[in-house]
């Protein structure tokens, strides 16, 4: 047999160039995935950044501070663009703005000061790749965007599973200073709620309205107008816990006597208290009721402050005024029943505590202190001023962390 040994010879020339070729080929791609992966850790790294950056800056809206907030978003991205190798802030961007949980989408506020939300975009910019100059690609730019909500405080009219109101308005003073005056009447008349909030009519909220998140604000009526925030709670919150302890045992409901007209304000065995068209004196201590109603213009002395504990319903219409010194800090109702009504000209001062009740607030009654519901109704000509020195509007109502929502 003969043997060409010319054709042997091409045949080797040609699997060489394709074995060099595929050589190339394979190494080409083992160099770009080594860019890319280079890129995809820079990539973790920038949303790592971005993330803490926008906790940061949340937490410094927390404290109703913008530009607190920015300071704490820059010192993050220096301490951790820093160690990383990088370290030019100029590709930076630090936005404030206001996240709506409907569409989850963030929007730019003209008032910094409105800020409840902060977006980050974290980059590195024009990095050096290693291998991509062999096709051409000498740097990329790697950035990732985090937002975070740093809800503020709210406190005064709070109604853990819902808020309706028409026909209302709100403001805020600080009894501390001095009684309620129209005039100098502060402007943190806030609605809060950790579900849905309704308001209708021609309702003047002179101070922040605040839904649980992913509840709506629902807002009908051309004549309203809410001159505070409208934000978000980024968690469930908890209302302090109505406890009695030993209360209904040991109180001072012995030293409740008789009303100015002679009659005994107790009705049939238990600790339902009734006054009607009279007033009742009850010394400064704690007490105990099984029920309390108030008509046809009844009032309430206290002489000395007073914590009610209350297990079944209150109701007070007809022009009751409950607390004549008209000092909220005097009266404190704990309750733990599921029924509070005051209308019909009713004044209220003091705080409510009802984790468990539905408050109804109508007719033409004013409100001066805090309170906190599981569900409040308001409507008709209601009016509420939060006392803002008041523990219960402030003292349990810390935000809740700062949360990333994109």
């Amino acid at each position: 047999m003969l043997i060409n040994r010319t054709e042997t010879s091409r045949r080797r020339g040609v699997v060489i160039v394709l074995v060099a070729a595929s050589l190339l080929t394979l190494l080409l791609f083992a160099c770009l995935a080594v860019d890319v992966g280079y890129i995809c850790a820079l990539t973790a790294e920038q949303q790592n950044n971005a993330d803490a950056t926008a906790l940061a800056g949340a937490s410094g809206l927390q404290d109703e501070d913008w530009r607190e907030a920015h300071n704490r978003s820059i010192n993050t991205l220096e301490l951790n663009q820093t160690p990383q190798g990088f370290h030019s802030l100029h590709d930076q961007i630090i936005e404030f703005g206001w996240w709506n949980p409907a569409d989850n989408t963030f929007n730019l506020v003209d008032d910094l000061e409105e800020a409840f939300a902060i977006r980050v975009r974290a980059a590195r910019n024009n990095t050096q790749l290693f291998f991509a100059g062999l096709a051409g690609i000498m740097e990329t730019d790697v950035w990732r965007e985090a937002v975070s909500v740093g809800s503020k405080p709210c406190g005064g009219i709070w109604g853990l599973e819902g808020i309706t109101a028409g026909s209302i308005s709100t403001d805020s003073f600080d009894s501390t200073v001095g009684s309620y005056d129209e005039a100098t009447a502060g402007h943190k008349g806030n609605l809060c709620s950790a579900r849905g909030i309704t308001v209708e009519g021609s309702f003047e909220v002179d101070g922040a309205v605040m839904t649980g998140f992913g509840y709506p604000l629902v807002v009908n009526g051309v004549a309203g107008q809410i001159t505070g925030l409208t934000t978000s709670s980024i968690r469930d919150v908890e209302a302090p816990p109505a406890e009695f302890g030993d209360v209904a045992v040991t109180n001072n409901n012995g030293d409740i006597t008789l009303t100015d007209g002679g009659t005994s304000p107790w009705i049939h065995d238990g600790w339902d208290l009734k006054v009607t068209s009279d007033n009742l004196t009850i010394p400064g201590g704690t007490y105990y009721f099984d029920s309390i109603s108030l008509s046809g213009g009844a009032t309430i002395t206290l002489d000395g402050p007073v914590v009610f504990y209350v297990a079944g319903p209150i109701n007070a219409t007809g022009g009751a005024l409950l607390n004549m010194a008209q000092d909220p800090s005097a009266l404190t109702i704990i309750s733990s029943g599921s029924d509070i009504k005051l209308a019909g000209g009713v004044d209220f001062h003091g705080s409510i505590l009802a984790p468990y009740a539905e408050v109804k607030l109508t007719g033409n009654a004013h409100y001066y202190g805090a309170l906190v519901a599981r569900f409040v109704k308001m409507a008709g000509d209601f009016s509420a001023h939060v006392d803002e020195s008041l523990p219960l509007s402030k003292a349990w109502l810390a935000p809740p962390a700062p949360t990333l929502v994109k």
